[in-house]
């Protein structure tokens, strides 16, 4: 922990940084319930409107790689600031759009804000704290952020009861300004080696992690769990107020049950890493993902198109990557030996491209019916049992 860090900044940081995180997150979740009016506002297709995840990520994915050495270069706390002014910029782009082509647009250049605030704000709590306060403040500012997809959708729904879809962007907007205002005032600056932005030396790190398994193996495990949770998101309002023809409510209270499963399995693990090794805790997380892709599967043979069949596996996913989440996040920041700007770059593109390639697969193959989002959940959870299984695979000295 760093002894010159104000003691308001490392008491009050992280809970701030997590609100504003809220709010960058909230710029998917909220919007899906108006996906299908906004199909029908800006006359396209539900796949065009679908894309507006995708591009999202792509921006998400295609940033990282410049704000690592950018941060190690400038610092975490001018590179999350500069990001948060694009945020808010690119939101209110996405409020007064009248074209499926200018939101696309918008929505790549939320997604490279988000960038920022990953690469930034997360290396600067990883500086701050030791393994077991770090694992416990990102435990609970996972059970925090969750709370974007849980209550975004309800939040977006109740915006549409009074209100144009565009109101949705308008007020994330308002939110990411109070929360800039609060990082200006408060977030410190952890970055004390300023390296300079030289693309030898760069690549040179960057090769070095990723020829790291004890780096790449944690990073894996988080991306595939993430990318699934990504396509419950993608294909979620279209599978329960298209399929099922339920409303927009409903799904909400539905992904309140789905994400307070994540919730809670971010409160085990904070009893968890005090009691038991992290190997163990692993190993949890990883059994309790892959008995929800299992459940998944079984519940549709056995019961078809039946919506219970989809929600309580997901929901047993959910809290097995409640689990999971904050564990892998610390191993593979302690797994590198990068600089850490480096380190939460590749982090946050594993993350992007992972949350990229949810929303592709469930654009791609058109998701209408539970059993086939049963057996992408089934074979993430299957992947990443496989890959994360001791000494299965080898990278020299690292594995």
């Amino acid at each position: 922990m760093k002894g010159n860090i104000p003691e308001k900044s490392l008491n009050l940081f992280p809970l701030i940084l997590v609100l504003y995180e809220i709010v960058n997150y909230l710029a998917n979740d909220a919007y899906l319930p108006a996906m299908p009016t906004i199909a029908k506002e800006l006359h396209t297709s539900n796949d065009l409107v679908q894309l507006t995840l995708t591009a999202f990520f792509l921006g998400n994915a295609t940033m990282q790689l410049l704000f690592g050495p950018i941060a190690d270069r400038y610092g975490r706390r001018r590179l999350l600031l500069s990001g948060g002014v694009i945020f808010i910029l690119s939101t209110l782009i996405c409020a007064f759009t009248n074209t499926i082509y200018t939101l696309l647009i918008a929505r790549f250049f939320q997604g490279s804000a988000v960038t920022s605030m990953i690469v930034a704000g997360y290396a600067t709590i990883h500086a701050m704290y030791d393994q077991t306060r770090a694992i416990k403040t990102l435990s609970w500012m996972n059970g925090i952020t969750v709370l974007a997809p849980a209550l975004g959708p309800l939040l977006g729904a109740a915006i549409l009861l009074i209100a144009d879809w565009s109101w949705i962007f308008i007020i994330l907007a308002i939110g990411a300004s109070l929360g800039w205002i609060a990082l200006f005032y408060y977030m410190p600056e952890t970055c004390e080696e300023r390296i300079p932005i030289e693309p030898k030396h760069i690549l040179s790190h960057y090769w070095r992690a990723l020829s790291n398994w004890q780096f790449i193996k944690p990073i894996v495990a988080l991306s595939l769990l993430f990318s699934a949770m990504i396509a419950w998101i993608a294909a979620g309002p279209f599978l329960i107020m298209d399929t099922f023809n339920y409303s927009a409510v409903v799904f909400g209270v539905l992904q309140c049950l789905v994400f307070g499963s994540f919730i809670l399995g971010t409160h085990v693990v904070r009893r968890l890493v005090e009691k038991i090794s992290i190997d163990k805790i692993t190993q949890i997380s990883l059994s309790i993902v892959v008995f929800g892709g299992l459940f998944s599967l079984i519940l549709n043979l056995l019961t078809k198109n039946y919506l219970a069949s989809l929600i309580l596996p997901m929901m047993i996913f959910a809290f097995g990557s409640g689990i999971g989440f904050p564990v892998f996040n610390r191993l593979a920041i302690e797994g590198s030996q990068a600089p850490m700007g480096i380190t939460m770059a590749l982090l946050a593109s594993f993350m992007g491209i992972s949350g990229l390639f949810g929303s592709l697969l469930i654009s791609a193959l058109h998701m209408g019916t539970i059993f086939g989002f049963s057996v992408i959940l089934l074979a993430f959870s299957f992947i990443l049992l496989l890959i994360y299984r001791r000494n299965l695979f080898s990278l020299g000295p690292n594995k």
